[in-house]
């Protein structure tokens, strides 16, 4: 199950607040979660995708480190936490794989980079943990809610 939600970039400024009303970005991501749970209830999304550019918005709305960074980067056009961790060894910059849901803040919402993607397209998607294409997904601690930029 998938869902594709458009916004305009240019609509935010750079803490990640919509110019017009002052909504953060990550609050549009809440509520397109309750828009794709309605559409497919009893299901909730537990997958982001989205590009580089839109991680680095989303980025804005939450209290990180300099050197922290969002989302995963597809391996071979696919999501693999594993060889993503590996990666994260030699890097000198830590990745957030995931954040809490707006359902759940302890079930994650696994962020991934896909630089296919043009920019102010989200698609959010349930990906089953059971899923033998996807078994590389294993729960991580989302992001604490103390990271929230609440500005």
């Amino acid at each position: 199950m998938e869902q594709h939600y458009k916004f305009n970039h240019s609509n935010y400024n750079e803490a990640g607040a919509n110019l017009k009303d002052g909504q953060l970005f990550l609050d549009l991501i809440r509520d397109w979660e309750g828009d794709f749970h309605d559409r497919y209830s009893p299901f909730f999304s537990n997958c982001l995708f989205a590009n580089a550019s839109t991680m680095i918005l989303l980025k804005n709305c939450l209290f990180t480190e300099p050197n922290e960074d969002l989302g995963m980067e597809l391996i071979n056009g696919e999501i693999d936490i594993e060889t993503n961790l590996k990666i994260g060894d030699y890097s000198k910059r830590q990745a957030i794989y995931a954040i809490g849901t707006m359902n759940d803040i302890d079930e994650p919402l696994f962020l991934v980079i896909d630089d296919s993607m043009v920019d102010g397209m989200v698609i959010l998607k349930y990906v089953p943990d059971d899923d033998e294409d996807n078994e590389t997904i294993s729960p991580e601690t989302p992001v604490e809610i103390e990271k929230l930029n609440r500005k």
